[in-house]
């Protein structure tokens, strides 16, 4: 009868442990599910509008581009010429001096068949001193220096 007995209160009590474990499962998951469960509930994305701009084909027209800039001060000097028939064929040139005095030289064509073409010539600077070139002079001046501490052997320039 004792050993019954001792067998019957273990079964109650490895149930009990059981229960009380899928209890305490139970109360997680309703946890969780309190906790996390109105996030999906609350979070509702924004509905943004969609915009369609109407469309309006535009007709070609033909026009003809220029302008030029001449500073001699800072030697920015370039031009641009474009002109358009209107049915999408473009021609085109631009020039500009370089920094070296060379003038670069771009002649351009697009249309809808060829596409963007391009042919870049280069200009040689002129050999002569004329407005284009560069004609900073580069030498140095030697002076006196009027360093206290200069030694004959360590000349500052």
């Amino acid at each position: 009868f004792f050993y019954k007995t001792k067998f019957i209160f273990k079964r109650r009590v490895l149930f009990k442990c059981i229960i009380y474990n899928i209890f305490k499962m139970a109360i997680k998951i309703i946890m969780f599910a309190a906790l996390f469960g109105h996030l999906t509930v609350a979070y509702q994305p924004t509905e943004y509008k969609s915009y369609s701009a109407d469309h309006y084909d535009y007709a070609s027209k033909p026009y003809n581009f220029e302008y030029g800039v001449r500073d001699l001060h800072t030697h920015d000097i370039k031009s641009q010429h474009e002109v358009s028939d209107g049915h999408g064929n473009v021609k085109g040139s631009y020039r500009l001096v370089e920094p070296d005095g060379s003038t670069r030289v771009v002649e351009y064509t697009a249309d809808h068949e060829h596409g963007f073409n391009a042919v870049v010539k280069k200009i040689d600077a002129p050999n002569y001193h004329g407005e284009y070139a560069d004609t900073t002079d580069y030498h140095r001046h030697h002076h006196k220096s009027l360093h206290p501490y200069e030694h004959s052997s360590h000349k500052f320039y």
